[in-house]
């Protein structure tokens, strides 16, 4: 499993279970409302089904099966919520995040050349793009839930600002891979010896950068919320890009 598509199975799993494991840890369960987390978790029930279509359309293997329960956990979750069962829902949702983190551990396990470092790896992309989405999910979130107090939206910065350093760490294990040969079928700017490293290693820079507004304007909060999730629109562009660069190493050449 490699190229374009394996490297998007990558990204979406990391998502997902990233996002999955920063919702359940951030302590909003029970302070916000419920359409929250029917929002946050189809969100990341879409992500882990798109990972799943894509390693099943790749390769055959335990992953594939571990990724098809995560996947509906979380479906089967975003049902119980709906149906307003809350507590067997809150069991289910806990259950799913857990099944995505031996899920990434699997995965890592099976397509990374050095599975130790592929799965720290794994798990260091997974905080940083689900702290990333978490935030932007959770202050928009604040558009319908005015009163909530802005103690939520701190967590979430600080969760950004540990994603962002997990990144740093993101980038350095992948500058330990070999760029494959040819790209295969990424632009050949990718290919440079290097570039996508570098490349990695900016965007990361400016995700910092946007940490400290965040950070800064979730403090204040009241309107200061609604810009601080304007800041993490960009974020996201970011970050996704960031681990972008880096999963173009992770697969073996």
């Amino acid at each position: 499993m490699s190229g374009p598509l394996g490297v998007m199975s990558v990204i979406l799993l990391e998502a997902a279970v990233g996002g999955a494991v920063v919702l359940w840890a951030s302590g909003v369960w029970g302070a916000v409302r419920r359409g929250f987390f029917v929002l946050t978790g189809s969100t990341l029930a879409l992500c882990a089904a798109g990972a799943w279509a894509i390693t099943r359309g790749q390769v055959a293997g335990p992953e594939v099966t571990a990724l098809g329960a995560f996947a509906a956990l979380l479906v089967v979750w975003q049902v119980l919520l709906l149906a307003r069962q809350e507590a067997l829902s809150r069991a289910v949702g806990l259950a799913g995040a857990a099944a995505g983190v031996a899920s990434l551990v699997l995965f890592g396990v099976v397509h990374g050349a050095q599975p130790g470092l592929a799965v720290a790896e794994l798990a260091l992309g997974s905080l940083f793009l689900g702290s990333t989405v978490f935030g932007l999910l959770l202050g928009h979130w604040y558009l319908v839930e005015r009163r909530l107090s802005n103690a939520y939206m701190i967590r979430g910065a600080w969760w950004y600002v540990a994603g962002v350093v997990a990144a740093v760490g993101a980038a350095a294990l992948s500058a330990r891979n070999p760029a494959p040969d040819m790209g295969g079928g990424f632009s050949p700017v990718l290919v440079v010896p290097g570039f996508s490293v570098m490349l990695a290693v900016g965007l990361v820079a400016i995700c910092a950068l946007i940490a400290g507004f965040v950070w800064k304007l979730a403090q204040e909060g009241g309107r200061s919320i609604q810009a601080a999730t304007g800041m993490f629109y960009l974020a996201v562009i970011m970050a996704f890009s960031a681990e972008l660069s880096t999963k173009f190493r992770f697969f073996p050449a």
